[in-house]
């Protein structure tokens, strides 16, 4: 049966940190297992798999965010009827997570609607030859997904190339909005609490 969360000893219901730890830790283990045999189509497909789950969660992840700030009234603006079909309902779970989308037209526009919702500077990098891998992975993750042939399960070496690009770049790109977000956060905080903020963070990693 699937896991549910123990609100009586103090889990959240979505646990944001957690499920992107155990699926970055999939990815690692995936590769770990690709290098004791680099031609095995299995384990190419359960590295391009770990890789999507990755992705698709972190979506999720800052859509959670984003429906947390405008539930919360931090965010008053009005949002566009294309914003609402990205972003969904905003129960915090258990409803539709919003309007089906094509997996790079769904990380562009939350993207987007986190830099918005949070007044950011910050725009996604779809002008660069990482943007170009990761709609390469995107579509043979498609066939593999989806497949009508023995070849759309076959993941090749020019494949595998732009998997592992794809999932470095949406990474390097998550990281960077919450950056920035972070640094916005910080930007609103008296000096006083900046500081104490500071000192429990230390005393959370000594």
């Amino acid at each position: 049966m699937p896991g549910a969360p123990r609100v009586d000893k103090g889990e959240g219901l979505i646990r944001t940190y957690d499920l992107l730890q155990a699926l970055r830790t999939d990815i690692d283990m995936a590769y770990e297992n690709l290098d004791e045999d680099r031609e095995s189509q299995f384990l190419r497909r359960g590295v391009v798999r770990a890789i999507f789950s990755y992705i698709e969660a972190m979506i999720e992840c800052v859509k959670v965010e984003i429906r947390s700030t405008i539930r919360t009234g931090l965010y008053t603006g009005n949002l566009t009827q294309k914003e609402q079909d990205t972003l969904g309902p905003l129960a915090i779970i258990g409803a539709p997570s919003g309007k089906f989308l094509p997996l790079d037209q769904n990380l562009k526009r939350t993207f987007k609607l986190a830099a918005k919702v949070w007044a950011l500077n910050f725009s996604l990098s779809t002008d660069g030859e990482d943007f170009r891998d990761f709609l390469a992975a995107k579509k043979a993750r498609n066939k593999l997904t989806h497949p009508r042939t023995a070849y759309d399960i076959e993941v090749t070496d020019y494949d595998m190339h732009c998997h592992t690009v794809a999932g470095m770049w949406v990474q390097s790109e998550f990281q960077k909005l919450f950056n920035e977000r972070v640094n916005s956060l910080l930007s609103g905080l008296s000096e006083g609490e900046r500081a104490a903020l500071a000192n429990r963070t230390k005393e959370n990693h000594a």
